[in-house]
């Protein structure tokens, strides 16, 4: 964890529902303060599942598996269903809760 963030923000990939980036800094009582879910393009692969009717559904779907942040407090978000690479940063009120200058 960068020290930009260190005790202030963490960031979770959540597979289909993007990266979240949670408020830690009461640790009992952490909240969301900002999500990212990327698209789904034409390069994405599809993913199938067989619910108990039995019946094989296949979709497109995003996949983000992995989150990182660099020193400069950039987030990057890597999806392992081929639907690409995202660079992005905090804004508004998430940022403040970082405590980055405006």
């Amino acid at each position: 964890m960068t020290p930009i963030y260190y005790k202030r923000v963490m960031f979770f990939a959540h597979f289909n529902a993007g990266v979240r980036a949670l408020d830690i800094r009461d640790p009992y009582h952490p909240k969301e303060i900002a999500y990212y879910i990327p698209a789904v393009t034409e390069h994405g692969d599809q993913r199938c599942a067989k619910p108990d009717s039995g019946q094989e559904h296949c979709a497109r779907v995003i996949q983000t598996n992995n989150v990182e942040v660099d020193d400069r407090g950039l987030i990057y978000v890597v999806d392992r269903a081929n639907n690409g690479m995202h660079i992005l940063e905090l804004t508004g009120p998430a940022r403040e809760a970082a405590n980055f200058p405006k």
